[in-house]
């Protein structure tokens, strides 16, 4: 039997990690900091992951484009899901009972 998380685990994992970060951080900064911080880190760290999936400047500017609409794309859907997901689960996720 493996202990090793799959894929699938490890990314849920880690977006755990990053919501308890700001969940903390939440406790003594505005929300409204927050949230632009970590769109800004994860649009920060999308260009650095097509820096390192290119060989070069150039091939860094030919895929700009098609990188940018596949992260508008995924920003996009994961939003609409997780609208969703508040939607169906607002009372839990908030903590109330109405």
């Amino acid at each position: 039997m493996s202990t090793t998380p799959t894929t699938d685990e490890q990314f849920m994992q880690l977006v755990d990690t990053f919501i308890t970060t700001a969940n903390e951080k939440a406790q003594n900064m505005d929300r409204n900091v927050i949230g632009p911080a970590l769109m800004f880190a994860a649009t920060r760290f999308n260009a650095y992951m097509l820096a390192m999936a290119t060989r070069n400047v150039e091939e860094f500017k030919t895929q700009s484009e098609p990188a940018r609409k596949y992260y508008l794309e995924q920003h996009e859907k994961m939003l609409a899901d997780n609208f969703k997901d508040f939607e169906a689960n607002f009372d839990k996720y908030r903590g109330t009972n109405q």
